[in-house]
């Protein structure tokens, strides 16, 4: 299940670069590298594919008819169509009042150190019953905690790079993860989960 852009930074600010002096080609192998990681991102808040992709493509042609104004070096080519996607579909929804944002709450503690664990996620997504239940359970989680975990674990952000993306601070970024984390550990009763749960979870009491 995991879709991180295929190229890698370095190679998406060249493309960038080129892009934004007119180079169709650069911009068409952006839009392959990044549609479905962007596709799957846009499921976090409306299960409207037909929908998605349309706000994609708008997207992407906005892009094209200001390429001109736009930034010549993005800190990350990713995290910037990320978050102009985000903002981009939470309007799109809001005008057609299917969406309702949720208010940021900042919770006490101290921030929480995730682990990467993409590979492990994406070794067990390979039996398809363990993928059916992830699904639903991730199904289940406030619309904001389900965004953070598919940021972090299913695009390889950083705790920053997410807080920049979904426009809030760090620390309630490690507070949606742990509560995302706590709710799976807890539901998660099949004996060929619980290793990786206990894994996220132990990061968690360290």
């Amino acid at each position: 299940m995991k879709n991180i852009s295929t190229n890698s930074p370095v190679e998406e600010l060249r493309l960038w670069r080129k892009f934004i002096t007119g180079d169709r080609l650069a911009f068409q192998e952006l839009i392959v590298s990044n549609y479905r990681p962007l596709v799957q991102y846009g499921t976090r808040f409306c299960r409207d594919q037909p929908f998605i992709e349309d706000v994609i493509q708008d997207l992407f042609v906005y892009l094209w008819e200001h390429k001109e104004d736009l930034s010549d070096t993005p800190a990350n080519v990713r995290n910037y169509l990320f978050k102009a996607f985000r903002n981009r579909i939470l309007f799109e929804l809001k005008q057609q009042q299917r969406f309702t944002d949720l208010p940021e709450m900042d919770d006490e503690g101290g921030e929480l150190l995730v682990p990467c664990v993409q590979d492990t996620l994406l070794h067990i997504e390979a039996n398809t019953e363990v993928s059916q239940q992830i699904s639903g359970l991730m199904a289940q989680l406030p619309d904001r905690q389900r965004e953070a975990l598919f940021l972090k674990y299913y695009q390889d952000c950083e705790i920053q790079e997410i807080a920049d993306i979904m426009g809030i601070n760090r620390q309630s970024v490690s507070n949606h993860l742990q509560k995302a984390m706590t709710f799976l550990r807890h539901h998660w009763n099949k004996s060929f989960l619980m290793p990786l749960c206990s894994y996220l979870f132990s990061s968690f009491l360290l």
